[in-house]
């Protein structure tokens, strides 16, 4: 045998929406998806990632609604519509960090102080100088 040989694993596959999910849902789905390693979700997480895109689609639908409350003027409508777009959000960002999504859930506190601390760096008022 040659030591030329290499050895061909299949080729990954990401998962592919569920049917129960909308075309906008479906969207978030590969977006969500494809942006990882096709080994990063496994079917378990199946549940869990379809109610995540419904949660982006619904959060992205009440937002529409805030900006017509807004422009409506009617102010029992616009807090009914913030206080839905804010549970909704609050629903978005948990199910986002047990999908291990968000910078926070992939970050143990002294990496994330780390990072912190090699991030923007410098004060608000010296951005955009070169130089000392």
């Amino acid at each position: 045998m040659s030591d030329n040989v290499v050895a061909l694993s299949p080729p990954s596959v990401h998962l592919l929406p569920p049917a129960g999910l909308t075309e906008d849902q479906a969207q978030v789905w590969r977006e969500t998806v494809n942006a990882r390693s096709a080994d990063f979700f496994g079917p378990d997480q199946v549940p869990l990632l379809e109610e995540y895109c419904r949660a982006v689609v619904t959060c992205r639908l009440l937002g529409a609604q805030v900006e017509a409350a807004i422009a409506g003027g009617d102010p029992g409508e616009l807090k009914a519509v913030l206080d839905m777009r804010d549970k909704e959000s609050r629903r978005l960002a948990s199910l986002a960090t047990k999908l291990r999504l968000t910078n926070q859930s992939r970050y143990t506190p002294q990496a994330a102080a780390t990072a912190a601390k090699k991030g923007g760096g410098g004060k608000v008022w010296q951005f955009g100088k070169t130089g000392g």
